[in-house]
């Protein structure tokens, strides 16, 4: 099984808002889905320079210096161009609140599939109705928030 390499950012403001992006395309759930911003790690980078790069496309910062916890690992298989699913590496982000300012163009973002981005309050996540993925991550959010061990990540499989 050929499984892609990802990592993402469970980025988390000082209000403990988060960001999230809207992913939709064809035979994805109505509506999209709400996720962590990240995406593949290219040949020769490591988590740390794809997180960098994926965050700097997707939302403009924050400037991460170091990989945060990795709080949940997720892995998906779904057919994908030459791949057989994906491995999201979701690593904790701790930064002041921002204004994205992707430097990928809202054209370049649609052929990612993101198409939209907010901050979302912490109460907003555990009363939506929204899909999330993972499609835990009320519960999990929750669970980070209070308190849980980050010692070691979460292990998730599916959406």
């Amino acid at each position: 099984m050929r499984l892609r390499e990802s990592v993402r950012a469970l980025i988390l403001d000082e209000d403990d808002a988060v960001l999230l992006l809207r992913f939709e395309w064809p035979g994805g759930p109505d509506g999209g889905f709400w996720a962590n911003p990240g995406g593949g790690i290219e040949a020769g980078e490591t988590r740390l320079q794809a997180l960098q790069r994926e965050l700097r496309e997707e939302v403009g910062g924050p400037t991460v210096q170091h990989l945060g916890p990795e709080v949940w690992t997720k892995t998906a298989i779904f057919p994908m161009p030459g791949w057989d699913g994906q491995v999201d590496h979701v690593h904790l982000v701790r930064t002041p609140h921002f204004e994205p300012e992707p430097a990928l163009s809202p054209a370049e973002l649609a052929a990612e599939h993101v198409h939209e981005m907010r901050w979302w309050p912490t109460y907003e996540v555990f009363a939506s109705d929204a899909t999330f993925a993972p499609r835990a991550m009320p519960r999990l959010l929750r669970e980070l928030l209070d308190g849980a061990d980050t010692a070691s990540p979460v292990i998730l499989t599916g959406f």
